[in-house]
């Protein structure tokens, strides 16, 4: 289900990159070429064996030898249009060297100017990517947050936000088919009801919890933690703490607990699952995103999916892009429809003058 979409919004992403008079070539890394050889783009076969970031961007360079880089991840950039894509490729801040990303602190997409692959091998993923571009001296700006810059798909918790937009092209459109959405559509009641109350937990940034404050008609409790958990290597040195762990409680008390204290849990996992010493594999994890316990091997991923299905209130379950890019997209998705615009709930600015300026004495 997520290889299909990611696939999916791929080629959606390259179709539109293919018509950017700016773009001289477009060129596809993957182990799937038979995917990619009815669109115009150069198609380099990764090599067999354990596959590397870092190897595989760096290998990218140095065959192609371009004078810029706009690189994107499997599953992001897909909802940015032409006009915004077309901004991208002609942003020029200042002098080289400098990059332009989705995301500072976890890298989905980005603009790299000049690219040098001796800076890229040694990646593990594209996550650290903007950090290690200021580490070696390159000037890293930051796109404003949106839903079109901050959605990756990544794990079926954004899909189920993702399958509600009402405008998908074709494929996408077919590959999110399957994807449950009716606890993705009571999230998007919670957020557009004052007097409801949404807890979010785990990697949710500064910047998403002031987009809900403005557009939310809810109110938001937030539990962040581990911000950077990947980028920072703090997950591979075992460095991962949470406090839903403080207090060990079994995958069901802990989410009666919740389910007293909010509306609705919107919940990057990942960061208690690793908190809690496990990282199950992906077959697992996703099945629990999707609340299907009998897919699920792992006892305490098990139990946690069945507590959450059972629970009086919704749970929606994924990673780091459910509470990122899903986030910004349920905000966009919560009002469509509405009577209400998302201005109604906001307090009306006003720019007060100096007495000098008014002339007062």
């Amino acid at each position: 289900m997520v290889a299909a979409a990611r696939t999916a919004a791929g080629r959606e992403l390259v179709r539109k990159l293919c018509e950017l008079p700016e773009i001289d070539r477009v060129a596809v890394a993957t182990r799937c070429p038979e995917l990619w050889e009815d669109l115009p783009v150069e198609v380099l076969v990764d090599p067999p064996g354990e596959w590397h970031f870092g190897t595989c961007l760096g290998s990218v360079v140095r065959s192609l030898k371009p004078r810029k880089l706009l690189y994107f991840s499997s599953g992001s950039g897909f909802l940015l249009s032409l006009e915004e894509l077309s901004s991208l490729v002609g942003c020029k801040p200042r002098q080289p060297p400098y990059a332009v990303l989705n995301n500072f602190y976890s890298t989905d997409f980005s603009l790299i100017v000049p690219p040098q692959p001796q800076l890229l091998e040694s990646l593990p993923r594209d996550n650290p990517l903007g950090l290690r571009l200021w580490e070696e001296g390159y000037a890293c700006y930051e796109l404003p947050r949106s839903a079109a810059t901050q959605l990756d798909i990544d794990t079926p918790g954004e899909l189920q936000f993702l399958s509600l937009h009402p405008n998908l092209p074709t494929e996408l459109a077919q590959a999110l088919a399957p994807v449950p959405t009716e606890r993705a559509k009571a999230i998007l009641e919670v957020l557009s009801q004052a007097g409801k109350e949404l807890l979010l937990i785990g990697r949710v940034s500064g910047d998403a919890v002031r987009m809900l404050d403005q557009e939310a008609a809810c109110r938001v409790r937030v539990l962040s933690e581990e911000r950077g958990m990947e980028a920072l290597g703090r997950a591979a040195r075992g460095e991962v703490k949470s406090l839903l762990t403080l207090h060990p409680l079994q995958p069901s008390q802990l989410v009666a607990r919740l389910s007293h204290i909010a509306d609705g849990v919107v919940w990057d996992t990942r960061v208690f699952l690793t908190a809690s010493g496990l990282w199950p594999l992906p077959e697992d994890r996703f099945s629990c995103d999707l609340l299907l316990p009998q897919e699920i091997k792992t006892p305490f991923l098990k139990e946690l999916a069945q507590a959450c299905l059972k629970a009086p209130i919704p749970f929606l379950l994924g990673g780091h892009s459910l509470v990122s890019g899903g986030l910004y997209l349920a905000c966009e998705l919560a009002w469509k429809g509405r009577d209400e615009a998302p201005d109604r709930w906001k307090p009306l600015p006003i720019q007060l003058e100096s007495r000098e300026r008014r002339g007062g004495g």
